[in-house]
């Protein structure tokens, strides 16, 4: 069972090129002025497979007690090779099929990972192994995100896409504020574990 979700993890990772060369063709084919509809459903086809094995992996890694701190890391990087490369897409591919997300959003998702994983590698450095706990409004922001993708992807208004990105925007940096918080503490309660 411990192989097949691995197998699960991974298949996502490699979706990822699949569904950057599929969606290019799509934008590709529709800019050309011709008929992009059996690659458009194509895309989210490949988006919505992307999401079951995200639910999937976590599914069976808890029905089967199968989850590590190893296997909950590796999940998550997964989970943000994806949703970093989608926001790419979404971001730097303009054409008619999809609808384009402004350079902002990309900076901050891009941003926002970049951030954290930099305060947790020094945290690690400086006090060892932190415990890194998985939150409601992180698991949210990351939910927000998925919303905004599938509104960039089905071509939503401007004005919704807009508003889901301005409330994304907002949740996510809270997120980001609580976690570097919770890490600064970690780490005071470590080097005070040290220094007793």
């Amino acid at each position: 069972m411990r192989v097949f979700l691995w197998s699960v993890t991974l298949l996502r990772v490699v979706l990822i090129p699949l569904f950057l060369f599929v969606g290019s063709a799509t934008q590709a084919t529709a800019g050309a002025g011709g008929d992009f509809e059996a690659l458009r459903w194509a895309t989210l086809a490949i988006m919505l497979l992307m999401g079951a094995t995200d639910v999937l992996d976590g599914w069976i890694a808890r029905r089967w007690a199968l989850t590590t701190q190893v296997g909950a890391v590796v999940d998550a990087v997964a989970d943000k090779l994806v949703q970093v490369s989608l926001v790419a897409f979404f971001t730097l591919t303009v054409g008619p099929a999809f609808r384009t997300l402004p350079f902002w959003f990309l900076i901050l998702i891009f941003g926002r990972d970049l951030v954290l994983l930099i305060g947790v590698l020094m945290l690690r450095w400086r006090y060892g192994p932190l415990q890194v706990v998985h939150r409601v409004h992180g698991r949210a922001a990351s939910i927000l995100v998925h919303v905004v993708l599938w509104s960039a992807a089905l071509r939503a208004p401007v004005v919704a896409v807009t508003l889901l990105m301005a409330v994304t925007t907002a949740l996510s940096l809270f997120s980001a504020t609580v976690y570097a918080f919770d890490g600064a503490a970690q780490g005071r309660a470590a080097g005070r574990a040290r220094a007793g």
